[in-house]
């Protein structure tokens, strides 16, 4: 199973792409850290559903990140702007 720091990372970048029941799912397991069992309760599901919604709302991410890596993109440009924090002045500047 992913990791909940990486499906957190993951939801952030990929959450508009998932359906709502998944980002529902998704955000109270992750964000929230809620059980499966207390999911089906909140939204009323079966913990069938709220299982289903969980692995697919992840393989979605996955998909989108295998596809697109938005996330190791963004851990390449942190990891550079770690190491040269002067770009992160030049970055700012360029946001005004």
């Amino acid at each position: 199973m992913i990791s909940h720091v990486t499906a957190n990372e993951l939801l952030d970048l990929y959450e508009g792409l998932l359906s709502v029941r998944q980002q529902e799912v998704l955000e109270l397991y992750f964000q929230e850290d809620l059980s499966l069992k207390e999911i089906q309760e909140n939204l009323n599901i079966s913990k069938a559903a709220v299982y289903d919604a969980l692995k697919k709302g992840i393989a979605a991410m996955e998909n989108f990140e295998a596809i697109l890596h938005l996330h190791a993109k963004s851990k390449i440009l942190a990891a550079f702007l770690e190491a040269h924090p002067e770009f992160e002045e030049i970055l700012g500047s360029l946001r005004e």
